[in-house]
């Protein structure tokens, strides 16, 4: 590499190193803080514990109840992901792929749900769900957040069927095939990288939320984790080892999720490539 070259680049580097820096900073404090005591994370924020020890990890899965906190968001998490990836397919199939006259007026609407802030409606989300019954629910909890993601799922799901050839679905009518076994059996295939886009962007959305399952639910049994880490923050003390151990295990399906899927939008990107 030519000196001239190296100091063209040099700048991108530096940004890069810069932003990379910013992001492991905080994941180090959270691996670092998982194995110290209260004290010690007080005493030197940065610094590394002073022995290695699983007893921040041991005392938050007995004390938080973790383990059936965890079964919690799995079951809404999954339901909520399934619901929003079968109704957004199904909505944005005729959306994308039929000559409909208020097509582009509904994808607008759908386009307004994904702006409007839905906590600004939390009174009347709260008095819907009462009388329908579903508080205290974790099946109430699924269908909230799938309403809450349907209009940003049906918009990615649009913009990639769209570009897909219709000789596609005209071959398979040709064939016999019905509308839903074209969508699923042939369109939804093709676009993976929108299913793995969409199945990451709800589960994180999902898992992490704290608002929600905050007022509609109420027995500490179907509490989710987000709500069982709270049990070690105090009005008077807070055990932030056993905080950021809960974090920790918290983190760890839903990144491991990211990296599974993240390889899927790689090699679904090259088949939808090849098709076109």
């Amino acid at each position: 590499m030519t000196m001239s070259r190296f100091f063209a680049t040099l700048p991108r580097w530096l940004v890069l190193l810069l932003w990379t820096a910013i992001v492991m900073l905080p994941l180090y404090v959270l691996v670092v803080s998982c194995l110290k005591t209260t004290q010690e994370i007080y005493a030197d924020p940065l610094g590394l514990p002073a022995r290695f020890t699983l007893d921040n990890f041991v005392s938050a899965w007995e004390r938080a109840n973790l383990g059936r906190n965890l079964v919690n968001s799995f079951i809404v998490t999954a339901g909520a992901v399934i619901i929003t990836l079968v109704v957004s397919a199904m909505a944005a199939y005729p959306l994308s792929r039929f000559q409909l006259g208020w097509g582009t007026s509904m994808l607008a609407l759908f386009l307004a749900g994904i702006m409007l802030p839905i906590r600004l409606a939390s009174v009347e989300l709260f008095t819907l769900m009462r009388a329908l019954g579903l508080l205290d629910s974790l099946f109430g909890l699924m269908l909230v957040y799938a309403s809450i993601r349907i209009p940003f799922a049906v918009f990615i799901f649009a913009n990639f069927m769209r570009v897909l050839p219709r000789e596609l679905e005209e071959a398979a009518r040709i064939d016999g095939a019905g509308e839903l076994r074209i969508l699923f059996s042939i369109i939804v295939p093709i676009v993976a990288p929108a299913v793995a886009i969409v199945a990451i962007f709800t589960t994180i959305a999902v898992w992490n939320d704290f608002f929600f399952p905050l007022i509609l639910i109420f027995d500490n049994d179907l509490k989710t984790v987000p709500l069982a880490i709270t049990n070690f923050v105090g009005q008077f003390r807070t055990d932030w080892g056993m905080v950021f151990a809960s974090l920790a295990i918290s983190l760890a399906p839903v990144t491991a999720m990211y990296l599974v899927l993240a390889r899927q939008i790689r090699e679904g990107a090259g088949i939808q490539g090849a098709v076109k």
